[in-house]
């Protein structure tokens, strides 16, 4: 006989895991189906960065969306150490977008132009930045500077949201989904490898692998792997006092374990024969990114060339053709929910993530003061011809 739930999750990443402990926050009775491990996916590798100044959001519905979750970051972080003991490495300081040249002063200045209203900066000139941190380059021009910026630690995020699902009631079990179980216009449950198992909805929250489902729903789920890579260094100074990005060289975050976050490649970094290869080749670390990410972090911070490598992660992030996540049911069917398509933002996005598709799945609706419509997969034709190219090299963190 089938395991039952209310709800079955699939996947275990930043994202599964707040879809799963918002649902059991209400008392909902929860399955989590992942096939490997607890993060194993892009939230084990991701910077772990909570900041609205990059190109990563667009005006409206996209911005509105990225300021709420990170309004939510402080009070989840509190409720998830208060209920699993965890530290998750959370700060909060100000930070620093770098233009160490006219071209990325010209990419913050159009960002700025929309971002003002809703998220302040103000300009400083390279001479204010080098009295912030007097270490950082003699090259750059200017940086727009903002008061406060987050930042924590993903691979913590994400077994904390696992944790403390799990000490609400939900259920977690190592298990390869293959297929979905479906009834007329509904699904019923999902196939594992272990067996079956039903439930009243199923949510697809696995990352880029959520696009190998469209074939038991006859839609295709317009999302695709895109490879990322970072490095984490070992700098025996004293740690950076601001988050730092600039458009073309990344983020440099002093994390509070000690370690500097060096990051990250997106599609730029790659030609168009190597974009989208598959997963299996995103896990893979190549020297070139190596050697690419260490010249950025010098560029910026010319100190950090005594520093030593301590790992260097590499993985997929689920990509949209408008780098927009997808939210919300599939046309003409019921008993299935998608939330994947984060691309770089799973971190930042995962606490409202999370509350909307627990209001869609126990209300049919949610009552968050952004238009959710927006990020229906309705939103995309119906084809599986969609440009993925150029979503991929404007990926900016």
């Amino acid at each position: 006989m089938a395991d039952t739930a209310d709800v079955v999750v699939v996947g275990a990443g930043v994202i599964g895991g707040a879809v799963a402990y918002y649902l059991a926050r209400e008392g909902a009775k929860v399955r989590i189906l992942e096939q490997e491990a607890i993060g194993s996916g892009a939230s084990a590798h991701a910077t772990g960065s909570i900041s609205l100044v990059g190109a990563e959001f667009v005006p409206g519905p996209s911005f509105e969306e990225a300021l709420e979750s990170y309004r939510m970051f402080p009070d989840l972080v509190s409720a998830l150490e208060e209920e699993t003991g965890m530290d998750l490495l959370f700060q909060r300081k100000p930070s620093l977008r770098l233009a160490l040249d006219e071209e990325e002063e010209r990419l913050i200045e159009d960002l700025r132009k929309w971002q003002m209203e809703l998220r302040p900066t103000k300009w400083i000139d390279g001479d204010e930045v080098r009295r912030i941190e007097p270490r950082l380059s003699p090259n750059i021009l200017k940086a727009a500077y903002e008061d406060e910026s987050s930042q924590l630690d993903s691979y913590r995020l994400t077994l904390a949201l696992g944790r403390a699902a799990e000490k609400r009631g939900a259920e977690m079990q190592l298990r390869k989904v293959t297929g979905l179980i479906t009834e007329g216009g509904r699904v019923r449950g999902v196939e594992t490898s272990g067996g079956e198992f039903h439930c009243d909805t199923v949510v697809l929250a696995a990352g880029a692998w959520c696009a190998d489902f469209g074939r038991d729903l006859g839609y295709t789920i317009p999302v695709r792997p895109l490879k990322g890579e970072r490095l984490l260094l070992k700098y025996e100074g004293d740690p950076l006092p601001v988050l730092i990005s600039s458009p073309k060289r990344g983020h440099m975050i002093s994390r509070l374990d000690g370690l500097l976050s060096v990051g990250s490649t997106g599609g730029r970094d790659y030609d168009d024969q190597s974009l989208f290869l598959g997963v299996e080749f995103d896990r893979v670390p190549t020297e070139v990114a190596r050697l690419e990410l260490l010249q950025r972090a010098v560029d910026v911070f010319p100190v950090v060339e005594s520093a030593q490598l301590v790992q260097q992660l590499a993985g997929s992030r689920p990509l949209t053709p408008d780098r927009m996540p997808i939210l919300g049911p599939v046309p003409g069917w019921e008993g299935v929910m998608l939330a994947t398509g984060h691309a770089t933002k799973g971190i930042h996005l995962a606490p409202i993530t999370g509350r909307v598709i627990a209001d869609y799945v126990l209300r049919g609706k949610t009552d968050v003061p952004v238009d959710m419509d927006a990020f229906l997969v309705s939103r995309f034709d119906a084809s599986d011809s969609h440009d993925y190219r150029e979503a991929g090299k404007n990926v900016d963190e």
